[in-house]
């Protein structure tokens, strides 16, 4: 599996984003304090929404194909079905907008554990190595939210060995990570994140080929008041 499968994996719907020279990837968590909560993630391919509209005409891109409205729908739907199949997710959403090229899955958890499941069961299912995967934790004694994810070697190998016109579109391509909660953010271990105004929710941002070339941490762990 190609890395910028294994970064877009969870809606199967890059195939057609990465085919623009810019996309945003954005990961948001509201979070309750009981360790319920609601998470959404979206793939924001509006700022190259011309390009894509010319895209989505032809049949092939520098090899890939182009798939269809049609079949960008279906992945969402057996997205959306598998998701609903892992206890304690529910409500889930799905939302394709094709004027501005933004995908969007989103759910409810009754324990952030079940955002691993999620993951995990999704990765499986496509295929993909699960070492690709962040995991989520939240002690709702202490009201400690961690984020972990490690870099796997294999995944900048992936990057490497991809053709240089398909590394192209990785070079404007953004990661955003938003977590909101309901208790007041008392500190956090990133120093790159920041917290809102309102102390109570907590922004990361960063390129994606910083994560994939040097590292870049977005790992976080944040303790509520």
């Amino acid at each position: 599996m190609k890395i910028k499968n294994i970064l877009t994996s969870i809606l199967l719907l890059i195939s057609l984003v990465t085919l623009s020279s810019c996309f945003e990837t954005v990961e948001e968590i509201n979070l309750n304090n009981d360790g319920s909560g609601r998470m959404t993630l979206t793939f924001n391919g509006s700022q190259s929404k011309a390009k894509l509209a010319s895209v989505m005409k032809l049949s092939s891109v520098n090899g890939h194909r182009v798939p269809t409205v049609a079949e960008i729908k279906h992945e969402l739907a057996q997205t959306a079905a598998k998701l609903r199949a892992i206890p304690g997710i529910s409500n889930v959403k799905t939302n394709a907008d094709f004027q501005n090229y933004i995908l969007s899955v989103s759910f409810d958890f009754k324990e952030v554990s079940q955002i691993n499941a999620a993951f995990g069961k999704m990765l499986t299912a496509y295929k993909i190595p699960t070492y690709n995967a962040a995991t989520y934790t939240y002690n709702k004694n202490t009201k400690t939210f961690i984020k972990t994810y490690q870099l796997n070697p294999a995944t900048k190998k992936q990057y490497n060995e991809l053709k240089q016109e398909d590394k192209e579109v990785f070079k404007s391509a953004q990661y955003t990570s938003v977590y909101r909660f309901q208790s007041l953010v008392k500190s956090m271990a990133n120093t790159k994140a920041s917290v809102s105004a309102s102390k109570k929710a907590v922004m990361h941002k960063t390129p994606i080929l910083n994560i994939i070339n040097s590292g870049a941490s977005v790992n976080n762990s944040i303790q509520l008041q």
